[in-house]
């Protein structure tokens, strides 16, 4: 049956409960009109609040049967529950997006056509936005301008929540990501690069939602010393 299931959307929480039940339901009901076989993929990076329960509440009665849930025994990061996800999912492609919905799952409507023509990596651009605080786009151009410099790449987005993969680069990718924090996006597309998969860049409709658990200030200099670290594991071979 696995086999059957064409793409998987992967979702990594972490204490979510507050804010979780509008994006479940509109993934929910996007499933119901998806024209693939989807599985949703809950990854809880070990929630201590209601948020299991509360994820499972609302797929049981909203996606019966096209739902699961993998909890991880402690907490690993976002970096590290993507990977425990995308190693697991059972889609052809496997699709992640982040819990807050900045990118809402109808922006599948514009990739799911341009699956398998000739590309494994298909990354969202956020093109259309609406406004975000001037500190966190001085910080996302800043951190383009940076990881492409230093990764060799020639990317227009790295850090929007919202990429594909098949399921061949997934597992060559993800198997061996190294980094679990907020830098993990550039390193896996890092080593999909190394390992010659075509990467496609799609734009979308992005917008700013509040309570963000990312803190822009710290995490300037963790994410500068983090792309050294890519550079410093592919020198030393650990991508391999």
């Amino acid at each position: 049956m696995d086999n059957d299931i064409q793409l998987s959307i992967v979702i990594p929480v972490f204490n979510e409960a507050r804010r979780i039940e509008p994006l479940l339901l509109e993934v929910a009901a996007y499933v119901q009109r998806c024209p693939l076989t989807t599985e949703i993929l809950v990854v809880d990076d070990g929630s201590t609040d209601e948020t299991v329960a509360l994820i499972h509440d609302l797929l049981e009665r909203h996606a019966p049967g096209k739902y699961r849930i993998e909890q991880l025994e402690r907490n690993l990061g976002k970096g590290g529950a993507l990977r425990a996800g995308m190693l697991s999912a059972r889609g052809s492609y496997s699709v992640f997006l982040d819990a807050d919905g900045s990118t809402a799952i109808s922006e599948l409507d514009t990739f799911i056509p341009a699956l398998g023509s000739g590309y494994e990596v298909y990354i969202a651009v956020r093109t259309k936005k609406h406004a975000a605080p001037l500190k966190r786009k001085f910080f996302g151009y800043g951190y383009i301008l940076l990881a492409n410099i230093i990764l060799g790449m020639h990317l227009s987005d790295f850090t929007c929540g919202f990429k594909c993969y098949s399921r061949q680069a997934a597992h060559t990718v993800f198997s061996r990501q190294r980094l679990n924090n907020w830098s993990f996006d550039a390193e896996d597309l890092f080593i999909a690069k190394k390992f010659g998969f075509r990467i496609r860049e799609i734009p979308v409709y992005w917008r700013h939602v509040g309570d963000s658990k990312v803190r822009v200030f710290k995490n300037v200099l963790v994410c500068g010393i983090d792309l050294l670290r890519i550079r410093l594991n592919a020198m030393l071979g650990r991508y391999r």
